[in-house]
């Protein structure tokens, strides 16, 4: 993969991601539901993180959190140092396009555009020319051997090939982080463990750091950190390999 490389400065602390006593409430009516319980969570620049939990462990909420689409009730996030929970909405956007790539259980596509031009697309938002944005696109989707497909439409593709046009979509920016929500909650176990796959070889070759939310404890060999969530608490938190 030509996904580029990230140049580490050696006189920063370690950790990319730092999550600290971070609560969520949401109110329900009249009552109050704590999704997050004084979370604290460090993540560093080599992690190939695995968040295992059931549904409504908050998990995604988690994840939302870090990524600044949500703000937390409680506490604080930092990324690379910078306060994500004080920023203002539209400065959030700005940093999540540019330095975190984002896979989602169901990729969302513009229908209207092909394959190439769905991939290119957040170059263009972040004021690349058209052709420079194609180029890049088509580089990221040979590195996945999904050339084949650049004129197609997404939703013609099965949902394995659609999965790897949303990760080439996530790493076409080249980002410092990736995170993903699910990826495989669609998918068949072969297709499945082929982005998992991916994820590894973009951690382990191209040096990202990823972030990953699945419920399928199958898939945590994958990374070289385990957490596990119940109740909107981290209960286990292990690194490994």
């Amino acid at each position: 993969m030509s996904t580029g490389k990230i140049t580490e400065n050696k006189t920063q602390h370690d950790a990319v991601i730092e999550v600290k006593d971070v609560t969520k409430n949401f109110v329900v009516g009249k009552n109050t539901i704590q999704a997050l319980k004084k979370v604290d969570l460090v993540v560093s620049a080599t992690d190939f993180m695995v968040i295992f939990g059931p549904s409504g462990c908050g998990k995604s909420t988690l994840l939302n959190i870090i990524l600044g689409l949500d703000k937390p009730t409680a506490g604080e996030v930092e990324i690379r140092g910078k306060k994500i929970n004080l920023m203002s909405e539209d400065e959030r956007a700005a940093f999540r396009a540019e330095k975190i790539g984002m896979v989602y259980q169901m990729p969302y596509w513009i229908k209207s555009l092909n394959v190439l031009e769905n991939v290119s697309l957040p170059l263009l938002v972040r004021g690349l020319s058209q052709g420079q944005s194609l180029i890049r696109a088509k580089e990221v989707l040979a590195d996945l051997n999904l050339s084949d497909f650049s004129g197609q439409f997404p939703t013609q593709l099965s949902g394995g090939q659609q999965q790897r046009v949303g990760l080439a979509r996530a790493i076409v920016t080249n980002p410092w982080i990736l995170m993903a929500d699910e990826p495989t909650g669609n998918l068949d176990s072969k297709s499945g463990e082929d982005i998992m796959k991916l994820f590894l070889e973009l951690n382990k070759k191209h040096k990202r750091t990823i972030v990953l939310v699945t419920h399928n404890e199958d898939y945590w060999n994958f990374g070289n950190r385990r957490v596990e969530m119940s109740d909107g608490e981290i209960i286990e938190d292990k690194r490994h390999g």
